[in-house]
C-alpha cells in the first residue's frame, strides 16, 4: 500500500505540473544549468503505462486523487500542500521552478533582445558606442529581473538558479571569472560577484570619462578603484581564498597564462611567478610592458618610471633566486617570442631540443650581425646593402644545415624575412 500511494502522489505532483505549465519542466542538471526535462504531460503518460503494467507493485487500482486538492495560489501554501501528500523534493523542485520561469518569461524576453552592430562595420569604438551602451542597459534590466527570480525560488525552495555575471560594456575575459567565481565557498559567491560587478561597470565609466586615454588622471584613478575593490573583497575573503581567486582570472594571471606556453610550470612555480609578476605588473593594470601615459589630447607624456627592460630584469632576478639559474633561463626562454617560435617549429617538423637551441642562437648572432652592419658608417649604402644579402644568405644556408630547409623556410616566412 505504501508504494501504491507513493506512485499515486508522484502521478498527483506530476498532473499538478500540467494544470499550472504546459511548457517542459526546467531542472537542474550534472553541472547545475537549466536543461529541459520531457513535458510533464509524457512523464504522466509513461508512469501511467507503467502502473497499468505492474509497476505498481502488483496492487490494484490506484485511489482517486484530485490535484484541487493540493492546487492554490500561494506558493508557499501549494509547496506546504505538496509536501503534506509526500509528493518528492525533486518533482515539487520541477514544478515551482517551471512554474516560475513561465511567470518571468514575458518580463525578461525583451531584454533578451541583441542589439545589432552598425551596418557600415568600421570597427569604430566611439560609433559603436551607443550599440555597447544599449546592449549593456538590457543585460542590466535582464539581470536585476533574474536577481528578483533568484531570490523568489530561495525563499520558496531554498535553491538558485545559475545566474550570469552582469557583464559591462568592454570585452573581458568574463569565463576566466566564471572559473574563479565557482571555485570560491558558496556562501560567498553573491558578496563577491556583486563587488566584482560594480568594478566592470565604474572601469567602463572610467574609460568612457577619459575616453579610453591613459592619461595620468586616468591611471590615477584606475588604481583607486582597484584598490577599492580589493578592500571589499578582503573583507569577504581570506587572504588564501582573495590569492585563489585573483590567481584564477586577474589581468596579472591571464597575461602569465599566455606567456608560459612552453615553460609548462608545476602549481608551485606558477604561483611563484604569479606573486612576482603581481606585485611589479599590478600598479600598470596587470602589464609587464609599459604603458606611455598621454594627455588629454592623446599626446605621450614623459614621466619618470622604470623602463619595460628594468621591470622584465627585475623579474628574471627575483625568478632565478626562487626557481634556481636552470628554470630561470627556461622561463626567460618561454618568454622570448624568436624562442616560442622556433620551439612551436621543433615540434612540427621534428626537431630536437638541442636543435632548437642552437637554431636560437644562431638567430641572436644573425641579429647581433645585422644590427652592427646597419649601424656601420663607414660603409657607403651600396656596400651595406650587398654585405646584408650576402649576410642574410649564409644565414639562411647554415639555418637550413641546421633545422632543414623547410623549418628555416617557415620561421623566415613567419617574420616576413622569406626572400624567394
Amino acid at each position: 500500500m505504501v508504494i501504491l500511494c507513493a506512485s499515486a502522489l508522484a502521478l498527483t505532483g506530476a498532473i499538478v505540473g500540467v494544470a499550472r505549465s504546459k511548457g517542459p519542466v526546467v531542472t537542474k542538471g550534472s553541472k547545475g544549468f537549466e536543461v529541459a526535462a520531457a513535458p510533464v504531460s509524457e512523464r504522466i503518460k509513461l508512469r501511467h503505462e507503467a502502473m497499468k503494467t505492474g509497476g505498481g507493485a502488483g496492487v490494484g487500482a490506484t485511489p482517486t486523487f484530485h490535484w484541487s486538492e493540493v492546487e492554490s495560489a500561494d506558493y508557499k501554501e501549494y509547496i506546504a500542500k505538496l509536501r503534506a501528500v509526500q509528493c518528492p523534493e525533486e518533482t515539487i523542485r520541477d514544478i515551482i521552478v517551471a512554474d516560475i520561469n513561465k511567470l518571468y518569461a514575458p518580463r525578461e524576453a525583451p531584454f533578451k533582445v541583441v542589439v545589432e552592430a552598425p551596418e557600415d562595420g568600421t570597427g569604430d569604438w566611439h560609433a559603436d558606442r551607443p550599440r555597447r551602451q544599449a546592449n549593456f542597459e538590457r543585460r542590466k534590466q535582464l539581470h536585476a529581473i533574474q536577481k528578483e527570480k533568484n531570490a523568489l525560488l530561495k525563499e520558496l525552495l531554498g535553491i538558485e538558479l545559475p545566474l550570469e555575471p552582469m557583464r559591462g560594456r568592454d570585452s573581458r575575459s568574463y569565463e576566466l571569472f566564471e572559473a574563479a567565481f565557482n571555485a570560491l565557498p558558496g556562501h560567498k559567491r553573491e558578496a563577491v560577484r556583486e563587488i566584482q560587478e560594480n568594478y566592470w561597470q565604474m572601469s567602463d565609466a572610467l574609460k568612457d570619462k577619459y575616453d579610453h586615454k591613459r592619461t595620468p588622471e586616468y591611471l590615477e584613478e584606475y588604481r583607486r578603484i582597484n584598490a577599492d575593490r580589493k578592500a571589499k573583497l578582503e573583507a569577504v575573503l581570506t587572504p588564501e581564498e582573495l590569492e585563489d581567486y585573483d590567481m584564477r582570472h586577474s589581468n596579472v594571471a591571464r597575461n602569465l597564462q599566455s606567456s608560459l606556453q612552453g615553460f609548462n610550470p608545476t602549481e608551485e612555480e606558477f604561483k611563484v611567478i604569479y606573486l612576482l609578476r603581481k606585485k611589479i605588473e599590478e600598479p600598470h593594470g596587470g602589464l609587464l610592458g609599459i604603458v606611455t601615459p598621454v594627455d588629454a589630447q592623446g599626446n605621450p607624456i614623459a614621466v619618470a618610471q622604470d623602463s619595460s627592460a628594468e621591470r622584465r630584469q627585475l623579474l628574471n632576478d627575483k625568478i632565478k633566486e626562487l626557481l634556481g639559474p636552470d628554470r630561470a633561463r627556461e622561463y626567460e626562454l618561454s618568454q622570448d617570442g624568436t624562442y616560442r617560435t622556433l620551439n612551436s617549429l621543433g615540434q612540427r617538423y621534428g626537431l630536437s631540443s638541442d636543435a632548437v637551441m642552437q637554431s636560437y642562437e644562431l638567430q641572436q648572432s644573425y641579429r647581433t650581425q645585422q644590427r652592427d652592419l646597419m649601424n656601420n658608417r663607414s660603409l657607403s649604402n651600396e656596400d651595406r646593402n650587398a654585405a646584408l644579402k650576402q649576410l642574410r644568405q649564409n644565414h639562411f644556408n647554415e639555418f637550413s644545415t641546421l633545422a632543414g630547409e623547410r623549418a628555416a623556410k617557415a620561421y623566415l616566412r613567419s617574420r616576413g624575412e622569406l626572400y624567394e
